[in-house]
């Protein structure tokens, strides 16, 4: 169960996981040892998973951001994970409910990479693509529940 401090910790975090301990002791009124212990705790409790940086795929030359439905795999499982798992430009993979079976993400530098990727794809199940046009919302922030 998660106290008032903690869910603050997750929502500080969240908005800045830079934030120093000492600002986060000064903003949720405990000390640095208790706040760092309370981190661990939730590090622990798997809660928190990582502290990373958000790289916005087009500021480093991934212009075309994509989501692919895999479906009617023709390998095992396992296998298509593998494949996917090993293309770089893959960000995310979903395994998911329906007449999909999973759906991933990924960026490339252009329209002839993602082509290429689907190519590779295309011989272990059937592959339907949506490119991503805007983001209006990304990496919103997890409100803990009570």
């Amino acid at each position: 169960m998660l106290d008032n401090i903690d869910k603050q910790l997750i929502l500080l975090l969240q908005e800045d996981s830079r934030i120093s301990i000492t600002e986060l002791s000064s903003k949720v009124n405990l000390s640095r040892p208790s706040i760092n212990e309370r981190i661990n705790k939730l590090i622990d409790k798997g809660i928190l998973k990582k502290f990373s940086a958000h790289v916005p795929p087009e500021s480093v030359g991934l212009n075309v951001s994509f989501y692919i439905q895999i479906s009617d795999i023709k390998v095992s499982f396992n296998k298509i994970c593998e494949i996917l798992i090993s293309k770089k430009c893959i960000t995310e993979i979903h395994a998911v409910t329906g007449k999909i079976n999973y759906i991933a993400k990924g960026s490339t530098k252009n329209i002839t990479e993602m082509n290429a990727l689907l190519e590779e794809l295309m011989p272990y199940a059937h592959i339907n693509t949506s490119i991503i046009l805007n983001t209006p919302l990304e990496n919103s922030i997890i409100i803990p529940v009570d």
